[in-house]
C-alpha cells in the first residue's frame, strides 16, 4: 500500500515561509501548566470542555491550550489574545483580525497532538496511534467504511486482505485529505481515492527540513473538490504512530519539531 520513499527524501534549510511544520505536543502536564491552560482558553472553550467527561476534558483543555500558545507564539499576541473563528464544518482558522497567512490544523490520539502549520495554502493533519483493538478483525470491519468498491478490489484482489497497519495508513490519509479541504469527514471517505503507491517518510523529531513527494488524490465526484488538486503522504515517526500531511501541491518541504523547541526557537526561518 503505501511506498518507503526514505532513500528519495532530500535534506534542506526549512524557510518559516515556505515549509510545513508539524508540532508534536504531549497532552500530559503538570497540574500547574493545566491550570495556566485553561486560563487561557475563551469562555466558550471552557464552556464546551465542562460538557466533556473528566478524562477527556483534560486532553481538550491541554491540546486546545497549547493550540493557543503556539499560535501566539508564531503571530506574536499572547495566547488569550489568539482569535479563532470556525469554517462551515467546524474547521477552525485564525480570524483575519490578525491578518496571518498561517493555516493550521490539528490532530490527536490518546496522549499525544500534533498541529501541522502553513503559510502557503490549505493544510490538513491527522494522526492515530495503534492500540491493541486494531487486530484483524477490526481491519476487516473498518475496510468498507473507508474504501469506494474500486478501492477494494484494488487493494485487497489478489491479496485476500489488509493488515491493521494498511488500514490505518489510508484512514489517516484520508482524512488529512478531507480536513484540508475543510468539508468535514461524515460519510465522505469513499469519495476520495488514494493512489496505490502512497508515499512514506521517515523523519525524526527536530531534524532538518525535508523535500517530501505528494501524491495525488482522486475525488470519485470531480464537483466535489474543483480547486487545486490534493497531495499527500505518510509520515513515519515509528513508535506505532501513523501520520499523514495533507495540502495542495506534489512536493512539500516538510518539518516535524517538538512543542517546546518551537516555542524557543520559532519556525526558524533562513
Amino acid at each position: 500500500m503505501a511506498e518507503d520513499s526514505s532513500s528519495n527524501l532530500s535534506t534542506t534549510n526549512c524557510s518559516g515561509n515556505s515549509c510545513v511544520t508539524i508540532a508534536r505536543l504531549s497532552l500530559h502536564v503538570a497540574d500547574d501548566e493545566y491550570a495556566r491552560l485553561v486560563n487561557v482558553l475563551s469562555e466558550d472553550e471552557k464552556e464546551r470542555s465542562l460538557r466533556r467527561l473528566p478524562e477527556v476534558r483534560r486532553r481538550a483543555v491541554v491540546s486546545r491550550g497549547r493550540l493557543r500558545v503556539l499560535l501566539g507564539r508564531l503571530i506574536g499576541v499572547s495566547p488569550e489574545e489568539v482569535a479563532l473563528t470556525t469554517g462551515r464544518y467546524g474547521k477552525p482558522y485564525l480570524s483575519e483580525l490578525h491578518q496571518s497567512s498561517i493555516q493550521f490544523n490539528v490532530a490527536h490520539s490518546m496522549d499525544e497532538a500534533v498541529v501541522a502549520v502553513s503559510h502557503q495554502g490549505a493544510i490538513g493533519v491527522d494522526l492515530e496511534k495503534r492500540k491493541t483493538t486494531h487486530n484483524q478483525r477490526w481491519a476487516h470491519l473498518m475496510a468498507p467504511t473507508i474504501f469506494s468498491e474500486s478501492e477494494m478490489t484494488q487493494h485487497v484482489e489478489g491479496r485476500g486482505r489488509l493488515s491493521p497497519e494498511e488500514i490505518l495508513d489510508c484512514w489517516v490519509a484520508k482524512e488529512a485529505v478531507l480536513k484540508a479541504i475543510g468539508t468535514g469527514i461524515g460519510d465522505k471517505l469513499r469519495t476520495c481515492q488514494l493512489p496505490a503507491d502512497l508515499p512514506r517518510f521517515k523523519m525524526s523529531v527536530d531534524a532538518e527540513a525535508s523535500s517530501c513527494r505528494l501524491a495525488t488524490v482522486v475525488f470519485k465526484d470531480q464537483d466535489f473538490f474543483p480547486g487545486n488538486k490534493i497531495g499527500i503522504t505518510l509520515i513515519d515517526l515509528g513508535e506505532g504512530t501513523h501520520l499523514a500531511v495533507a495540502r495542495p501541491g506534489q512536493i512539500c518541504k516538510l518539518a516535524v519539531r517538538s512543542f517546546d523547541s518551537i516555542l524557543h526557537d520559532g519556525l526558524m526561518e533562513g
